[in-house]
């Protein structure tokens, strides 16, 4: 299907008729934020994403009825009315909108309470409240730190005391990352190394402390170097100023501590997902830094047959087919219809050689999961100003039509599976 819809060549700047009789109806949930031009920096002068209408036209190309719904926060008893008839929801509604509404509270709870009570239902929401809680949150490192895609050193602190204790064993064992629950584009997530004395480096990993984990714990007056991802850069500070910064995160169930893998600075690979399907793999590499995010990456795009990363998405296939889901704490839930896992490479446990491993014993675990409104990026280059759909290049919306198309095909097989289930 998805060959014969590239081969077509045709476009559709406008939303596609549903088939008569189509087996299942869905829709795409939209929000235009009061007094925003657009309605937010994420949507066309009509009040769309600009990702929304290929989404919805995925759907009706793989045999599904769809819709576009506005949410009206003034109506949300005639929202509920409406989409009792849908047999799905496609949530394309970025975090936050729904609490920028001028002078009025509440209006994110109350749509996440009707979306969770649509789940409740059987119906799939596409991504649910509590899939982008518990999905996007980054103890959900912690949750999988022993399947396929995860690695066993890490933990979660959830108060002051717990993070005291235990950071001051893992730093002392080897660098760290630092990272808050909640947060994207590197914000809040500090890398961590033993200073060396004079303060303009860091010490060998082979001088740290401790050669096992626990055995050694670090002193309060031991200083710390620590870049902050989001713009890389560096701070010295005390174990015990570091603490003292990181306690109040952590008595708000904040803080996530893993290890640092030098390999980072290789770059991270973005595995971009429909469902159980990889559409596309991105290779982002950091320029000037540790840290790919912020636009500051070059991309390298592969086709997920690259056998480069074969490995990698055997592993995550078989940690979806494993329970990935059950794992976070969303037994039952639907897989996010567009979600990302973006892996760090690292040389196998127990590696001892000089150099790194090769590209093919190259492992990766994940650093984070994105399903929070992931966007179409081809799409979403044209938005926040006059440009609408119609304005994207051609070449560029055949191949971002190839991911959405893919989508149309994934909705409607997981709603096939549900109701075989």
């Amino acid at each position: 299907m998805l060959d014969t819809a590239a081969a077509s060549k045709v476009r559709y700047n406008t939303l596609l008729p549903s088939p008569a009789g189509a087996k299942y109806s869905l829709a795409v949930v939209q929000f235009k934020v009061p007094g925003h031009p657009n309605g937010g920096s994420d949507k066309g002068p009509d009040g769309n994403r600009i990702d929304s209408i290929p989404i919805a036209n995925g759907v009706i190309k793989a045999g599904g009825a769809c819709d576009m719904l506005l949410y009206d926060y003034t109506d949300h008893a005639g929202f509920e009315a409406t989409i009792e008839k849908y047999d799905a929801l496609i949530v394309r509604i970025n975090p936050g909108q729904l609490s920028q509404i001028p002078g009025v509270d509440g209006v994110q709870a109350k749509f996440d309470a009707t979306m969770n009570a649509f789940v409740g239902k059987g119906k799939p929401v596409w991504s649910s409240p509590g899939v982008q809680q518990k999905m996007g949150a980054k103890d959900a490192l912690c949750k999988i730190a022993n399947m396929g895609c995860g690695l066993v050193d890490t933990f979660a602190y959830y108060d002051a005391e717990t993070l005291e204790t235990q950071f001051k064993k893992t730093m002392a064992f080897q660098p760290r990352v630092v990272k808050q629950n909640r947060g994207s584009a590197g914000e809040g997530i500090w890398l961590c190394w033993i200073a060396n004395e004079t303060k303009d480096g860091i010490i060998p990993d082979i001088e740290y402390p401790s050669k096992t984990f626990g055995a050694e714990s670090l002193g309060d007056d031991v200083m710390l170097k620590l870049m902050e991802m989001n713009d890389n850069h560096v701070e010295y500070h005390t174990v015990k100023e570091f603490l003292v910064f990181c306690g109040g995160a952590a008595a708000g169930g904040q803080l996530v501590d893993q290890r640092l893998l030098p390999r980072i600075s290789e770059g991270e690979v973005r595995v971009l997902m429909a469902g159980d399907t990889c559409q596309m793999i991105i290779h982002k590499k950091p320029e000037g830094g540790l840290s790919a995010v912020g636009g500051n990456s070059a991309y390298t795009y592969y086709e997920p047959s690259d056998p480069l990363y074969a490995d990698l998405l055997t592993k995550l296939t078989t940690d979806i087919k494993n329970g990935l889901m059950d794992v976070l704490d969303l037994k039952g839930e639907a897989l996010p219809l567009l979600w990302t896992c973006d892996y760090i490479p690292k040389n196998p446990e127990g590696w001892s050689k000089t150099e790194n491993a090769c590209d093919m014993e190259t492992e990766y675990v994940v650093g984070e999961f994105n399903c929070s409104c992931v966007g179409v990026s081809m799409f979403q280059a044209v938005c926040g100003g006059d440009k609408t759909l119609a304005d994207v290049p051609d070449a560029d919306y055949y191949e971002a039509c190839k991911l959405t198309d893919l989508m149309g095909i994934k909705a409607l097989e997981m709603l096939d599976t549900k109701a075989a289930a």
